[in-house]
């Protein structure tokens, strides 16, 4: 079982812990509920170390990230990073990433690219595989450490470590601080739905900065949030998890992710893909609502009279909507917001509702 550079320090704060893609993390480190609260109405740390990066440095290092890329490299901008997806031939999702582009320490371009933790392992052999050999592949997951500071007030915490008034950092940008006297990469992006920011920094600096973010953060109501808040926020603000609701069995046709999706440039799977759009797909994600008590598990079937016509693919209870939710795939002619469904719970079948994505959005 692999572990973060704070586990000892999640350790100390008696936080609940569980195993995910392979690695012991923190559940929660209070009530789920109130971590929640935190990040929609404060601001919630959380340690995403767990993420997968991989750096790809020289004058093939475009090239090389493109061919499995669904974004257009040529448009991003140095300081700036794009979400998007890697895929193999068929058009079939590798993983979902986060590639950013970063000032290069050697000729050529410098790609940081972040991938879920199930996938890194994967994702790095592809690269070093297919790699042009003026590309340098670099595995840097054990070096460095990321946390998420995400909610509305994270500027002002952000600030309070830094002890200075910064330009505002603009969305899916990155930028080089000083904090608590280490060097870090912040990224205005996240997954919570909220405002916020990603942190990478050298991994033996992690605790430090971690410690100075709780004590700087305690005038603003910050708290330090588990991997169960994590599931809430992301799932109330539409985003797929890979494993769950997205693998190399889906594409971005019936993920709903063509928007990340770039069809003017080249890369692995594209002419599939445009097969795939072109012909329809035969079901799509949906968002559903549960209207009684009941967490499906992943793969629990979906029904419509008695019909299998889906299955779940995540699920959790959502503080905003003061229901359970999640995700599934259904037949296209079933995926209509207001679409009574049942869903299967525990040799149950509960009732719920197809609703229109996302459950949350800011203000």
């Amino acid at each position: 079982m692999k572990l973060t550079p704070l586990h000892s320090l999640h350790s100390q704060r008696a936080a609940k812990m569980t195993e995910f893609q392979g690695w012991m993390l923190p559940a929660q480190f209070g009530d789920p509920a109130d971590e929640h609260h935190a990040v929609r109405a404060a601001a919630g740390l959380f340690d995403v170390s767990f993420l997968g990066k991989i750096e790809l440095a020289g004058r093939g290092a475009e090239a090389s990230l493109q061919q499995f890329f669904t974004r257009n490299l040529a448009t991003l901008t140095e300081g700036a990073a794009k979400y998007g997806l890697l895929c193999n031939k068929s058009g079939f999702i590798l993983d979902n990433v986060l590639a950013f582009k970063l000032p290069p320490t050697q000729p050529g371009k410098r790609f940081l690219i972040t991938t879920n933790a199930i996938s890194t392992d994967k994702v790095l052999e592809l690269f070093r595989k297919h790699a042009g050999k003026d590309t340098h592949v670099a595995g840097l997951s054990g070096a460095l450490a990321q946390f998420a500071l995400q909610g509305p007030r994270a500027d002002a915490v952000l600030e309070a470590v830094a002890g200075t008034h910064f330009k505002k950092i603009k969305q899916k940008q990155a930028r080089t601080l000083t904090l608590a006297g280490a060097s870090v990469i912040v990224s205005r992006t996240g997954l919570t739905g909220e405002r916020g920011y990603e942190l990478f920094l050298s991994a033996d600096q992690a605790a430090a900065l971690w410690n100075a973010f709780l004590d700087a953060g305690k005038g603003f109501g910050l708290l330090p949030c588990g991997m169960t808040c994590r599931d809430m926020l992301r799932l109330e603000a539409g985003y797929v998890m890979y494993g769950n609701d997205i693998d190399e069995t889906r594409s971005p046709v019936e993920a709903g992710l063509m928007s990340i999706v770039d069809l003017n440039v080249d890369f692995l799977g594209r002419d599939a893909i445009v097969k795939r759009k072109t012909e329809g797909a035969k079901e799509t994600i949906v968002g559903y609502e549960l209207l009684d008590k009941g967490l499906p598990k992943p793969g629990a079937t979906i029904f419509s009279e008695s019909r299998e016509i889906g299955i779940a693919t995540s699920s959790a209870h959502s503080p905003h909507r003061r229901r359970d939710i999640g995700l599934g795939y259904v037949s296209v002619r079933y995926a209509q917001p207001g679409q009574e469904i049942e869903i299967e719970v525990k040799d149950q079948e509960i009732a719920a509702k197809i609703v229109s994505l996302p459950f949350y959005k800011r203000k």
